[in-house]
C-alpha cells in the first residue's frame, strides 16, 4: 500500500510539471531573416541586460497570442552577431519595438512607455 501511494505522489508530480511546463508561453524566435517573408514582424530590440528590456519582453509576451500567426513575433539581441547585424542595418535603438511589413519595410516604432493597453493599441493600427 505504501508503495502504491509513492508511486501516486510521483505521478500526480510529474503530471503537474507537465502541464505547468505545457502551458508556458513559447520563447522568442531570433531568426531576423524570416523579416519580409510575406508576413507582417514584430521586431523588440531586447537586451536582457536591463530591467526595462525585461518588462517590455514580459508586456510583448502577454498579448502576442491576440496577433499570431497573422503577425510574427522576433527578438533581436543586440548582444549576439546575427541580432547587433540586423540592429545595425536598419538604424534600431535598444528597448524598441518594430513593426515590419510582409516585404520587409519597416513601418512603426514604439519605444518602452505606457501599460499592455496602449501596446495592444499600437499593434492593432500597424499590423492590421
Amino acid at each position: 500500500m505504501r508503495k502504491y501511494r509513492r508511486v501516486m505522489i510521483i505521478v500526480v508530480i510529474v503530471a503537474a510539471v507537465a502541464l505547468l511546463i505545457a502551458r508556458m508561453p513559447s520563447g522568442f524566435s531570433t531568426d531576423l531573416s524570416r523579416v519580409g517573408d510575406d508576413v507582417v514582424t514584430v521586431v523588440l530590440v531586447h537586451d536582457h541586460n536591463f530591467v526595462a528590456s525585461m518588462e517590455m519582453l514580459a508586456d510583448v509576451n502577454r498579448v502576442r497570442d491576440e496577433f499570431e500567426p497573422e503577425v510574427e513575433f522576433l527578438v533581436a539581441d543586440p548582444n549576439h552577431p546575427n541580432g547587433r547585424a540586423f540592429i545595425e542595418r536598419h538604424g534600431l535603438q535598444v528597448i524598441t519595438l518594430y513593426v515590419f511589413d510582409a516585404a520587409g519595410n519597416l513601418r512603426a516604432e514604439r519605444p518602452q512607455q505606457g501599460d499592455i493597453d496602449s501596446l495592444r493599441r499600437f499593434l492593432e493600427d500597424h499590423t492590421r
